[in-house]
């Protein structure tokens, strides 16, 4: 079978080797980091004076209900006496808490029980859960996104790739909380950008997607895993695909693609253990690094072959920080059954109390021993943001860990937060990828942002050169947005680049386009009429339109029912 050699060890080379090794390939996979695999999505060593490491643990990364690929592949994953799937568990609401103002809760699952149909209608309305938003916002944003949903996808690709998500929300015209809520702070809370340079094409997808799972009982709710992501995922999965016979080599770094005859005829790998270079040969190369280490390789000599891969050095410079900080408190600070989102925060921050999620697992045994519950949180705007005059990633470690929990602490108040920080906080553990150097504060894992006409700039899966390929969370996807689900996608397309390449008979790997809701089909049919002669979205439609889009709900309702009684009698998952 034709050897592949896999060049990084995320979510998109593990996926690769995964996909591979399962068709009979031979898999080789070069890591740089001598000890973790997994990329962004991996937890990490913190914090020891004990027998065991406290686990360092991203602040939001979960696996929402429209996740596919991902979750495919955690299926196919054993773990304990059964498979990485079961390690995850739901999340029930999500809190956005601002400084002063009441604290709004929404639903993060389909509402299966009276108190959860009692909150959507409380968010909805006001009552409890006041936004501060007038009719007349909360009118307008219902517009935007009925607009979104009955959208073509041609006006997707066309149109919203090239509006700004303050663009499409005339967020010049809306009141500061409206664009604090709402234009501000969606975009820089979950995906690191600014809402003046974000796509709504890649942003307006994936909040429908999220809304499409609420309105969906047969969709999974959002999800967080059952304990530290090493154990609950990365490992086992590491261990599965040795015992298929996946050769790993860790803290190998790529130098340098060495191109001849139009193709790639080797890797020239530096062994870090040794200081060592030496070229490795394979009949084919998969590129399953992030973007701004991708660049780095793709020399001129690549892109006199193919052009096309000259757009990687213009992706790379779209990238922004979103790291986290871990607070090891001495008492269980359960805040919320999901993720918080600090909306009007300096930094941008999100939070989750991750214990709370772990079962039985024994925090008693790590550190000093008195640790039980680990605050998860993640800064999303490291670079602009201000708190106390400052930006954060000119502070101090003491100033970052001392400034994040004080904008949590004055955003959740006594109610959700009943203890200052320094009579709970054992210790704390900033994100390994930031590191200090003479000139300041250093991010190596900054996340791609998807900006405004960015789309065109992703790299297909398969190159001009016959034998190298490509995945990550940056080259072209039906998800978009720089994700593990984007990782994973982009890895079953390389690897069944690489099958249709070799010729080898192999079933493909699965790839799924993002999920549609049905009741929108017959406005999504007239816009795309609309569209094709140059017309803007418009919901004056006409009378017989309305009449079809009538009588096309009954079918949905069945289809609707059907899917209720899968998930809520049978207890599956579509």
């Amino acid at each position: 079978m034709p050897k592949v050699v896999i060049i990084g060890g995320g979510v998109s080379g593990l996926t690769a080797s995964h996909e591979l090794i399962e068709r009979g390939f031979d898999v080789e996979l070069y890591e740089s980091k001598p000890i973790y695999l997994g990329g962004k999505a991996r937890s990490e060593d913190a914090l020891k004076t004990g027998p065991n490491y406290l686990p360092g643990e991203h602040g939001f990364r979960f696996f929402p209900g429209f996740y596919r690929h991902l979750t495919n592949t955690l299926k196919r994953i054993p773990s304990g006496s059964g498979n990485c799937l079961d390690n995850l568990v739901p999340t029930d609401n999500i809190l956005f808490a601002r400084v002063g103002q009441s604290a709004i809760f929404a639903n993060a699952r389909f509402p299966f029980s009276t108190s959860g149909l009692q909150l959507i209608f409380q968010t909805i309305n006001g009552g409890i859960a006041n936004t501060g938003l007038t009719s007349a916002e909360k009118t307008f944003f219902e517009k935007k996104i009925f607009q979104l949903a009955t959208s073509c996808q041609a006006r997707f690709d066309g149109e919203y790739e090239n509006t700004a998500w303050w663009d499409f929300m005339d967020a010049d015209l809306q009141s500061n909380n409206f664009k604090t809520l709402l234009v501000d702070g969606l975009t820089r809370t979950l995906v690191a950008a600014k809402a003046r340079e974000m796509n709504t094409k890649v942003g307006g997808s994936i909040i429908l997607q999220l809304l499409y799972c609420l309105a969906d009982p047969a969709l999974p709710p959002s999800r967080v895993l059952n304990g530290p992501t090493n154990e609950k995922w990365l490992v086992p999965w590491v261990n599965y695909l040795k015992t298929k016979g996946v050769k790993f080599f860790q803290n190998f770094e790529a130098e340098k693609l060495n191109a001849g005859g139009g193709k790639i005829t080797s890797v020239q790998i530096l062994d870090k253990n040794i200081a060592n270079s030496f070229d490795i040969a394979g009949d084919y190369y998969l590129l399953a690094i992030p973007v701004e280490q991708a660049v780095k390789l793709i020399t001129p000599a690549i892109t006199a072959i193919d052009p096309s891969l000259s757009t990687i050095a213009d992706l790379a410079l779209n990238v922004r920080w979103m790291n986290g900080i871990q607070y090891f408190l001495n008492a269980d600070v359960p805040i919320n059954r999901g993720h918080t989102i600090y909306i009007d925060s300096g930094w941008s921050i999100t939070s989750i109390s991750q214990t709370q999620f772990w079962g039985s697992y024994n925090l008693s045994t790590h550190f000093n021993g008195t640790v039980k519950c680990i605050l998860s949180v993640d800064i999303s705007d490291w670079e602009d943001g201000l708190y106390n005059g400052k930006r954060a990633k000119d502070c101090t470690d003491k100033e970052i860990a001392e400034w994040t929990y004080e904008q949590i602490q004055n955003a959740l108040g006594s109610a959700l937060l009943p203890v200052n920080m320094y009579t709970i906080v054992e210790a704390y553990h900033i994100g390994s990828s930031l590191f200090r150097t003479p000139t300041g504060l250093i991010n190596n894992e900054p996340l791609l942002v998807n900006k405004v006409n960015t789309s065109d700039l992703m790299p297909k899966a398969y190159t001009s050169l016959g034998n190298l390929f490509i995945a990550g969370d940056y080259a072209r996807t039906h998800t978009g947005l720089a994700t593990m689900e984007a990782a994973n996608e982009s890895a079953r397309r390389a690897v069944n680049s690489i099958i249709n390449k070799s010729g080898v008979a192999k079933p493909f790997a699965s790839v799924w386009k993002l999920r549609q809701l049905p009741l929108a089909l017959p406005y999504k049919w007239w816009d795309r009429r609309r569209y094709n002669k140059g017309l803007p979205h418009s919901a004056n439609y006409p009378w017989w339109l309305l009449v079809i889009a009538f009588l096309w709900i009954i079918p949905c309702l069945i289809w609707w029912g059907i899917r209720f009684l899968i998930y809520y009698v049978l207890g599956f998952t579509i």
